[in-house]
């Protein structure tokens, strides 16, 4: 009964691991062209140049 404890607590770490791996750069990605969007059509307030 420990064992499958065991399992499924370190399923559900790599689980959520893999899950911020793929689901944050995919959230900075999204911002970008967000913030993108709203400078390129000067909505954006504070407009940041690169």
């Amino acid at each position: 009964m420990i064992m499958e404890n065991e399992v499924l607590i370190t399923g559900m770490f790599l689980g959520a691991g893999l899950l911020s791996y793929v689901v944050i750069p995919g959230l900075l990605i999204m911002w970008d062209r967000v913030l993108d969007h709203m400078g390129s059509t000067g909505e954006g307030g504070v407009q940041q140049g690169e």
